[in-house]
């Protein structure tokens, strides 16, 4: 009984962990950065971007690739921490997963100064014919 209940935590563990990965799939329009963690984007939906930092999209891909902005590299997910390793960059940049849905992303920077990275989904096209 006791081993059945122990592989029934380990599945529903690793289920769980890739649900939030699956949910990180797709084009990510970047709207903003916010002073400190955010962990929901309630407060956050009507926004659009008018960035200083600019534009752009950041796209994950299933085979653990993600592009941004002309650069790409891989990524992992563990514990909630994301982790991009661009291709022509040496170090691995850890941003904390604050929150992920099917419209919103919260990415949590927690080197240097702490903020939070807010992106939206961007809407995929249906084909019309």
């Amino acid at each position: 009984m006791f081993k059945l209940k122990s592989i029934l935590f380990y599945f529903l563990l690793l289920f769980a962990a890739s649900c939030s990965s699956n949910k990180l799939i797709g084009s990510w329009e970047f709207i903003d950065i916010y002073d400190g963690e955010i962990r929901q984007a309630d407060s956050l939906k009507a926004k659009t971007n008018n960035s200083r930092y600019g534009t752009g999209i950041l796209t994950f891909y299933q085979d653990k690739t993600f592009s941004s902005m002309g650069n790409s590299g891989t990524y992992q997910i563990k514990n909630n921490l994301l982790k991009m390793k661009y291709s022509d960059a040496e170090n691995t940049v850890s941003m904390k997963i604050s929150n992920v849905s099917k419209y919103d992303l919260l990415l949590f920077s927690m080197s240097g100064s702490p903020k939070t990275w807010f992106y939206k989904k961007v809407k995929e096209r249906k084909n019309k014919k």
